[in-house]
């Protein structure tokens, strides 16, 4: 009984505390904790910035925000209890995250960076994070996935390196992890960074140039991206969010519809009915009806199937649903989150994947001056059947581009006989239905992503950082080709294993200390960081059984491959920041590092960086409500670059037994022990203005980098037993202009509008390679177009066989005959646009908001392999040209060659420059062309609508009777309209045949498409 009086008079206490906080300008403030001190009792500020909490008369109240500062109160029992919190600039730079997790005034900094919100990363969800941050960034460029599950590319400031990695490293919560790019033959199995869970994200940091980066060492020569994950609050709430999101095709190519299968005019002049399965190419007759034996065996009359290419499509779809639960006290929070990603293609029984990752966040207040942060991430991934790509037989998009236009999808469905042989075929052109069914792959990654963070303080000015990180993953899975395909008769097998380990080490020792106007910030420490890697291949070239998948399932032995690797990288640094009066910094940083994979005598290389940054406002008596803010900055970095390893000494490798003796060979690369690292020097200037009580801002950076003492694998002579060499040589420049522009142009109670725009160009160009040689080929398709990185051109310049031209720009064709003169090796620019840029709006009204981003690129060239098939496949409207004319004329009035009136024709001259308009074949005309790499090149220019996000807060009085804090609803998509570009109907002029250093090159790739779909947040 007694135990009773008590819980009811301790309840009796507790009344209902109500309230809003808001800002110094009356702005109401979302997401404010609002906490009991000492306990876990607490809520957060709605959309209207008001909150409700349960507390006794008497208790202190904690209202905290991140960039105001925090107030304490005691409540004296009184309702409401409104508050406004102020902003704590000081509070504001702690935010900021630069190199190796080190938190630093902002206005201190002496280079760029630049940090992007999350939200609508989140809202519109993209299946890889790379690609969420195309049009964001200044100075950062992103080329998309050729496909679901694959590989994206990001490259900060140009392309430093002529056959290494350009791509920056990515950081999470200090730790350096893999982003390698896993393409194996035609199968892209996605970069690393894909891995990382965007629900779980806090901030995204970019750090642009060796200046921001000089503290990671050679692993960040070009660039960071940072990024830091969510951790656990005081109190306790539970989130769940659901993103459901569809793609679907919405652009084609522009089909003809008049001509069907067959060559010649004809569809087939040996049989009657004629056989559709004679000849594979769009050159046949008028399709008016006639009666033609299908490709499956069938009568048919032959007509167009205008939709026969689209009908193979279906919608995909993509469900992210995500689960958190977080809490605690002062001293000790937690983090528990799981989240579930599962995706189609738009092609049936492809690229499904599934991929589950959880997460725990630990934070540990241990004493007074010793804290732990830990984070375990794990990551199952699992995808079933990796769409090949390029011009591989197996690549489904290429029905796209051999299906014949009177092909019916009815013909195709029955894919093989009963011998379990492939039907439905004819030349150039495998069963699409087959290559989905009969070839299969799986692949199954399960990995691990730590940190371990112990910070001591020993004094309020000096501090030691120890972390350990662990980035470990187990891949394995199998490709599956079945016996009895057009392409590959016998069939084939293969799996593979694959196992990462990297490991690093930090300690870190910082003073910061202040002497009146005179402020310290000093930091020192040592790295250490380890990569093991190791690979076993298994391969069958013929299975028995159809249909079985096994590695035993043949009756030779199978090809085994094992290798293994190991890299390691010993580091020690130093960074001083001087600061005078809070408005001059001098900032200095060193780092030497110890490669393993460089030969002893070049294997320890230093590189330093000094910089300076003045905060106009804060040293001259300034009207702050007009000028807000100046800031002018200049820094200048040097940043060397090791290589992988192995390429120092020469390297065996086992290739069998012969008479019972192992056999082994000599690598064909003559590797080179008198290798150095490469070195990028870079400097930049640029200032900071803020207008209008920060409502107006504006960033500028100008930048300058070399890369010199470049590590090149270049081919040899074949006479000097060798295929290829590493050497030390080459240099590559780069300079450029980055702007950020950001203002608020309507700021009311009820309604904010906010603009960021972002823009740069960089300028590159190769200044040398090896002594004796002009250009490095990075990329080509075929014998028709080549990518180069060559002296005097900016990196990546295509050359292809091209036409030559008159001083009037017409074509020259060959005097006294049907051929156009060839430039055989014309050059066509490079795929690095003339600049890039994106504009965000983002509107609030009331609980309504709404954001977009256009994301545009000018300039840039890209070669089309797809458009150039469909040409001599004659599958196109643009091959329609002269083809009624040539009908009647040589197969209605039998016109010979010689007396033909009529068909296609080149609009070309004679050397003399009379006319060399002379009728000919449409088909012949049409097969001529894409031997031209000039008439498949394109500009690759785009404006797209990036993201869009509207969404709606459920008011706190609704949400309140749902015993829930917080609900919100959107629709979103991505790439839902392409405002400009100047590619052909049907083709993306983001297409890319790789995500590696050969860009320029269509192969392959799918059509566009666009994304859309809802988002539920919910918060309890």
């Amino acid at each position: 009984m007694a135990l009773l009086l008590f819980s009811n008079n301790v309840i009796a206490q507790n009344k209902t505390l109500r309230g809003s906080v808001k800002d110094a300008g009356g702005q109401p403030l979302i997401g404010v904790n609002v906490v009991e001190k000492s306990t876990t009792n607490g809520t957060v500020t709605d959309i209207n910035g008001n909150y409700s909490l349960s507390v006794s008369e008497g208790a202190t109240i904690v209202f905290s925000y991140i960039g105001f500062s925090g107030q304490e109160v005691v409540w004296n029992g009184r309702s409401p209890l409104d508050i406004i919190l102020r902003e704590d600039a000081e509070l504001l730079e702690e935010v900021v995250v630069t190199a190796l997790g080190i938190k630093r005034s902002a206005k201190a900094l002496s280079y760029s960076t630049q940090g992007i919100g999350t939200e609508s990363m989140n809202d519109a969800k993209s299946s890889n994070l790379v690609s969420s941050l195309s049009g964001k960034i200044a100075g950062v460029q992103v080329t998309q996935p050729g496909m679901n599950n694959g590989s994206a590319r990001i490259i900060i400031r140009g392309n430093s390196s002529i056959t290494g990695d350009n791509q920056p490293l990515f950081v999470v919560d200090g730790m350096p992890i893999d982003n390698t790019s896993s393409e194996s033959g035609n199968l892209d199995y996605g970069n690393g960074a894909a891995d990382i869970n965007p629900e779980n994200i806090e901030s995204i940091e970019v750090l642009k140039g060796a200046n921001a980066s000089a503290l990671y060492g050679s692993r960040a020569a070009n660039g960071v991206v940072l990024i830091t994950t969510k951790s656990g609050k005081e109190g306790f709430s539970v989130d769940f969010n659901s993103n459901t999101m569809f793609q679907t095709l919405i652009e084609f190519p522009e089909y003809q519809n008049a001509y069907g299968v067959g060559t010649s005019s004809y569809i087939d002049n040996k049989n009657n009915p004629p056989l559709a399965t004679q000849n594979y190419r769009s050159w046949g007759s008028p399709m008016i009806g006639q009666l033609i034996i299908g490709l499956d065996g069938k009568q048919k009359t032959y007509l167009p199937e205008p939709d026969n290419v689209k009908d193979f499509y279906q919608t995909a779809i993509a469900l992210t649903n995500s689960l958190s639960v977080e809490g605690g006290g002062v001293k000790n929070r937690y983090r528990i989150s799981y989240t579930n990603n599962y995706s189609t293609s738009v092609v049936e029984k492809v690229n499904i994947g599934n991929k589950s990752t959880f997460n725990l966040r630990l934070n540990n207040q241990f004493t007074d001056w010793m804290s732990l942060d830990s984070k375990i991430s794990y990551i199952y991934d699992k995808v079933l059947n990796r769409q090949y790509s390029k011009s591989d037989s197996k690549n489904p998009m290429n029905s796209y581009v051999h299906m014949a236009r009177s092909t019916s999808l009815s013909e195709l469905r029955e894919w093989r006989d009963a011998n379990g042989n492939e039907t439905g075929t004819h030349r150039n052109f495998s069963n699409p239905y087959w290559i989905i069914n009969e070839n299969k792959n799986e692949d199954i990654k399960k990995r691990i992503i730590s940190s371990f963070n112990l910070n001591i303080n020993f004094t309020d000015e000096l501090s030691l950082s120890l972390r350990a990180g662990l980035d470990t993953y187990n891949w394995n899975g199998y490709t599956f080709v079945n016996k009895g395909g057009m392409n590959q008769k016998d069939g084939n097998m293969g799996t593979f294993q694959r196992e990462l380990e990297n490991y690093d080490l930090q300690g870190l020792l910082t003073y910061n200390k202040r002497w009146k106007k005179i402020s310290l910030f000093a930091n020192t420490g040592a790295v250490m960081y380890s990569n093991n890697q190791k690979s076993y291949t298994q391969t069958i070239n013929s299975i028995l059984q159809a249909g079985l998948i096994n590695i035993s399932n043949t009756s030779e032995y199978p090809i085994d491959t094992q290798d293994y690797s190991r890299k390691k990288i010993n580091s020690v640094l130093a960074a001083v920041s001087l600061g005078y009066n809070d408005f001059l910094y001098l900032d200095i940083t060193g780092r030497n590092d110890w490669s393993s994979t460089l030969p002893l005598q070049n294997n320890s290389y230093f590189y330093p960086s000094i910089g300076s940054s003045f905060i106009v406002t804060d040293a001259f008596s300034i009207d702050k409500s007009f000028l807000s803010f100046g800031k002018v900055r200049a820094s200048m970095a040097i940043v060397g670059s090791d290589t992988g390893p192995y390429r120092v000494w020469d390297t065996y490798s086992f290739d069998g037994i012969f008479n019972g003796a192992t056999l082994g060979s000599l690598s064909r690369t003559m590797n080179n022990r008198d290798l150095k690292p490469e070195k990028t020097y870079s400097w930049e200037v640029g200032t900071d203005i803020r207008f209008l009580n920060n409502r107006l801002g504006l960033d500028f950076t100008y930048y300058k980098t070399r890369t010199e003492n470049q590590i090149i694998n270049a081919q040899l002579p074949t006479s000097s037993g060798y295929l290829r060499r590493y050497y030390n040589a080459g240099e590559i420049h780069n300079d450029g202009i980055e702007l950020m522009l950001y203002g608020t142009p309507v700021k009311k109670p009820n309604f904010t509008w906010e603009v960021n725009v972002n823009w740069a160009k960089n300028n590159s160009v190769v200044n040398s390679l090896i002594e004796g040689v002009d250009r490095f080929q990075i990329g080509n398709y075929s014998s028709y177009i080549y990518v180069y990185a060559e002296v005097g051109k900016p990196y990546g310049y295509l050359r292809g066989l091209g036409v030559k031209r008159d001083e009037n720009g017409k074509m020259i064709m060959e005097d006294g005959g049907g051929l156009l003169m060839k430039d055989p090796d014309k050059p066509f620019g490079t795929s690095v646009p003339d600049w890039i840029g994106g504009i965000t709006n983002t509107f609030k009204y009331k609980n309504v908001d709404l954001n977009f981003l256009i994301d545009v690129k000018k300039g840039g060239v890209m070669y089309s392999a797809s458009y150039s098939k469909m040409l001599t496949n004659g599958m196109i409207a643009e091959t329609l040209f002269g083809r009624d004319d040539y009908y009647i004329r040589k197969v209605i009035w039998g016109e010979s060659d010689s007396e033909l009136s009529g068909g296609a024709y080149w609009d070309a001259v004679y050397s003399d420059g009379t006319s060399a308009k002379r009728f000919m074949s449409p088909q012949n005309f049409a097969y001529t062309r894409p031997n031209y790499a000039e008439f498949t090149m394109f500009d690759a220019s785009y404006v797209k609508l990036r993201e869009l996000a509207m969404g709606y807060t459920v008011p706190k009085s609704v949400v309140n009777r749902l015993k829930i804090q917080r609900l919100r609803l959107a629709l979103v998509g991505r790439n839902l309209w392409t405002i400009h570009k100047n590619t052909p109907q049907g083709f993306d002029p983001e297409a890319s045949q790789t995500s590696g250093n050969g860009q320029g090159i269509e192969n392959g790739s799918l059509p566009p498409s666009a994304v859309y779909g809802f988002d539920i947040k919910l918060t309890f």
